[in-house]
């Protein structure tokens, strides 16, 4: 429940920051065409990262390398809500990677810490069911995705977004807050959900070694 907790405030973040992104350079920032060269250097540091955290991941809990990107990501963030529309070109360009490297292991962690629950469950349950985990894990993310942008949109069409129409300062301001303050209260969200994970290191090397163990007995059993 935790792990599925802190997965959904972080795709809601990600759900949130990819839509509300678009907006944000057209109607704060009046550089719709930098959008996309921004983008594609947000999605190529954030593979560039992806070995990165894995091996952090080795050294320390699964649970702490997503705290650390978490908290990454969410200082990234707030700082986007400071951007001015007069700033350089190259700050956004020099941001981006900076940003994408907490936002990889948001997005990386909790589908690797997925297994080990499968691993403790398969313990619990002496049943290997990571299809139905995977699956509730996909659907759930879909759902609170959807209802998220769903009611970020709401509000914008509330604060008087319309197509074809230069924003005001009233929608202006909720875009900025949707794009950064909004993610980075669902990151502090997932951070909280995420400490004191339960399953660590230590306790899923002991799950290895029972599922061994078990293993071995029903082989000799046969």
């Amino acid at each position: 429940r935790r792990l599925v907790g802190l997965y959904l405030a972080g795709r809601v973040a990600i759900d949130l920051t990819g839509v509300m992104l678009v907006l944000y350079f057209t109607h704060w920032l009046g550089r719709s065409r930098d959008f996309e060269l921004t983008m594609l250097i947000f999605l190529l540091s954030s593979v560039l990262a992806l070995p990165v955290w894995l091996a952090v991941a080795r050294r320390v809990d699964k649970a702490t390398a997503f705290i650390i990107g978490s908290v990454w990501w969410m200082l990234g963030l707030v700082g986007m809500l400071f951007v001015e529309p007069d700033w350089p070109r190259w700050v956004l360009f020099v941001f981006a990677p900076l940003v994408a490297a907490g936002y990889a292991a948001v997005d990386l962690m909790p589908w690797a810490m997925l297994g080990e629950v499968v691993d403790e469950d398969e313990l619990a349950s002496d049943e290997r069911r990571e299809g139905i985990y995977n699956g509730l894990f996909t659907f759930l993310r879909k759902l609170a995705g959807a209802l998220a942008v769903f009611a970020a949109l709401v509000i914008l069409y509330f604060c008087g977004l319309e197509a074809g129409v230069p924003a005001g300062p009233t929608t202006q301001l909720a875009i900025r807050v949707l794009t950064t303050l909004a993610p980075a209260l669902c990151l502090v969200a997932a951070i909280a959900l995420a400490r004191g994970y339960p399953l660590t290191r230590a306790r899923h090397a002991a799950v290895v070694v029972e599922l061994i163990a078990a293993g071995m007995r029903r082989g000799a059993g046969r």
